[in-house]
């Protein structure tokens, strides 16, 4: 890419990729691991983890064989979830959903083609699929993600819904389920997933607007537990009454 832009710094791109990746795993990686993850050479990886743990951002675990990122990390994400009005105004809501529910709720932002849970309060019931602040999933995988790119405006939705179709031709997926979704969200006003993030996981979803910001509230499910009858009854009409009051995107 440096090739192309002149501007583009591509040790800064190396160091980035190395961080993205071990905020999504579920833990520590090593660099060969990291090495598998961004395609960059281990010797590359080895002087990127070892700048990043000179600044204090990665620390190696405590079995000493691989990295993890540190709380200093939280000094870049906080300053932006401050930026947020909508994400204090939709938590008391949050909270809320997951006590009458049982089940865990969120609040998830677009990150290019994934989506960000920046808002989670998880449930009681004791099938509630755990969430992760910060953790992020593909737009197609994610009723959230459906959401979001059912709310936006017409051209624009369709520039980011031929994006996600070309991604997933690409990865050998077929784009024409993704497609059916968003049409139905934009139908019903709600978007609905079963089994397409991981087998027995599903997600019930409704994007809101507030102060020029899309959002979405979602609850994800066990689908070996949560019906899709009452996906689409009782916890679709509880995100819509919230919707409702934070600003509803689409007819609710």
């Amino acid at each position: 890419m440096s090739d192309k832009d002149r501007q583009f710094v591509e040790a800064l791109a190396r160091g980035l990729a190395v961080l993205e990746s071990l905020s999504r795993a579920q833990q520590p990686l090593t660099n060969g691991d990291l090495a598998k993850m961004t395609g960059l050479a281990p010797s590359t990886v080895s002087r990127l983890t070892h700048t990043l743990t000179m600044m204090g951002y990665v620390r190696l675990s405590r079995s000493n064989r691989a990295y993890e990122l540190t709380p200093k990390n939280l000094t870049l994400g906080y300053p932006v979830l401050a930026g947020m009005p909508l994400l204090e105004q939709a938590r008391p809501h949050l909270e809320q959903l997951s006590r009458t529910t049982g089940e865990t709720a969120a609040l998830a932002i677009r990150d290019k083609l994934h989506i960000t849970f920046v808002a989670v309060i998880e449930g009681a019931n004791l099938v509630a699929v755990r969430l992760a602040t910060g953790g992020r999933l593909r737009i197609p995988v994610s009723a959230a993600g459906i959401a979001l790119v059912a709310a936006l405006p017409d051209a624009e939705r369709r520039l980011l819904a031929t994006r996600v179709r070309a991604e997933m031709t690409r990865t050998g997926q077929n784009p024409e389920a993704f497609t059916e979704a968003v049409t139905e969200c934009r139908r019903d006003g709600v978007a609905i997933v079963r089994n397409l993030w991981n087998p027995g996981i599903g997600g019930v979803s409704v994007p809101v607007y507030n102060q020029g910001e899309y959002a979405a509230l979602t609850i994800p499910v066990a689908t070996g537990s949560i019906p899709e009858q009452t996906m689409r009854t009782t916890l679709a009409d509880a995100l819509k009454e919230v919707a409702e009051i934070l600003g509803p995107a689409l007819p609710v």
